[in-house]
């Protein structure tokens, strides 16, 4: 019981992220902020100029987000594949 605690204290290696390697981490944090910046951008653009319904608005925030949403789905770890029972 006392070993299960430590390792729950402990907080080391949890997580998906942990286990990435630091290119992979800071490729995924600029995929997100691609994200982020969709939404400031659409944001902004309707706040100032007062158009919320424009295509070339839409082409710009679409484009940030799937280029950002795609590149965080590709750097995530792969989980790791079942191992196969012996025979």
């Amino acid at each position: 019981m006392a070993a299960e605690a430590s390792e729950l204290t402990r907080g080391e290696d949890s997580g998906p992220l942990r286990s990435m390697s630091l290119p992979r981490r800071v490729s995924l944090w600029g995929f997100a902020s691609l994200v982020v910046a969709a939404v400031v951008f659409y944001l902004w653009w309707g706040l100032s100029f007062g158009v919320w319904i424009d295509n070339g608005v839409y082409a710009v925030t679409i484009t940030l987000l799937l280029f950002g949403l795609a590149g965080m789905w590709l750097m995530l770890p792969n989980p790791p594949a079942p191992a196969t029972p012996p025979r």
